[in-house]
C-alpha cells in the first residue's frame, strides 16, 4: 500500500533525526578519544587514573616527632616480565599553597615494603627551599622504565604517563593534642584523577624539577625494598 506523503515526510524526519544523534554521538566519542591520547596518560582506566593520597601535618614540630609514609607492593600485579614484577612508587609531595614541592619514583619489588620519613625522606629538600609543615602527598602506581627505574616525570612533557598495578600504603601522623604531639596512623585513600590533572602533576610540575638538574626538589626513598 502507497505511503500517504504526510506519513512518509514523518517517517523520514524520524530517521533523520536519528542521524543526527548517532553522528552526535560518534562525534563526542571522537573528541574524548582525542582528549586522552592529548594528555598522554595511558591507563587501564581510559577517563580516570587511581592516586593514593595522604597528608602530613605538624611536621618539624621540635618534639622530634617524625611522621612516616609505608608502601608496600603486595605482589598481586606487576610492570616486569613476571606476572609479579617490580613496581614503582611515584610520590608527589605538595604544600598548603598546593604547590609541588618534592617528587621522586621508587622502586618496589614484589611482597617489597618502604618506611620513608615525613621529615628526612618527603620535606627536607624543598623546591622553593621553605620549611613545608603541613601539606598532601600523593602516589601514583606504574611499571618501571625501560632502565628498571623510576621516573617521577615520565620523561617530561614530551613522555607518556603510564599506570598499571597497585601498591598499598599508609601514614602516620603527627597530631597536636593540647600542645601534646601523639601519632595516629591510617591507610591511605584510593581517589580517581583525570588524566590532566596526572599529566600536569607528573610531565611538567614534576619535569620541571626534575630538568633543572640541580637536585633541589627531589625527595628520597627511605629505607626497605
Amino acid at each position: 500500500m502507497p505511503i500517504e506523503p504526510g506519513k512518509r515526510f514523518s517517517r523520514e524526519r524520524r530517521e533523520f533525526s536519528m542521524l543526527q544523534q548517532s553522528m552526535k554521538a560518534i562525534a563526542i566519542a571522537s573528541l574524548v578519544a582525542v582528549f586522552l591520547l592529548m594528555t598522554g596518560v595511558a591507563s587501564a582506566q581510559t577517563t580516570k587514573v587511581p592516586v593514593l593520597v595522604d597528608y602530613y601535618a605538624n611536621n618539624y614540630n621540635g618534639s622530634y616527632v617524625d611522621g612516616t609514609l609505608r608502601i608496600t607492593n603486595f605482589g598481586s600485579t606487576g610492570g616486569g616480565p613476571a606476572p609479579n614484577g617490580n613496581l614503582c612508587a611515584m610520590i608527589y609531595v605538595f604544600d598548603t599553597a598546593e604547590e609541588l614541592q618534592e617528587c621522586c619514583g621508587c622502586v618496589l619489588t614484589p611482597d617489597g615494603f618502604k618506611t620513608l620519613s615525613v621529615c628526612r625522606d618527603l620535606t627536607s629538600n624543598p623546591n622553593n627551599n621553605e620549611t613545608l609543615y603541613t601539606g598532601e602527598i600523593k602516589i601514583i602506581t606504574s611499571p618501571p622504565n625501560a632502565g628498571g627505574g623510576c621516573d617521577p616525570s615520565f620523561g617530561g612533557p614530551g613522555g607518556t604517563v603510564t599506570v598499571s598495578g597497585a601498591l598499598a600504603a599508609w601514614g602516620t601522623h603527627v597530631q597536636n593534642v593540647d600542645g601534646s604531639y601523639q601519632v595516629t596512623e591510617t591507610a591511605s585513600q584510593l581517589e580517581n584523577a583525570s588524566p590532566a590533572d596526572v599529566n600536569r602533576i607528573t610531565k611538567f610540575l614534576c619535569g620541571s624539577i626534575v630538568q633543572n638538574s640541580t637536585g633541589r626538589g627531589i625527595c628520597t626513598c627511605g629505607t626497605g625494598d
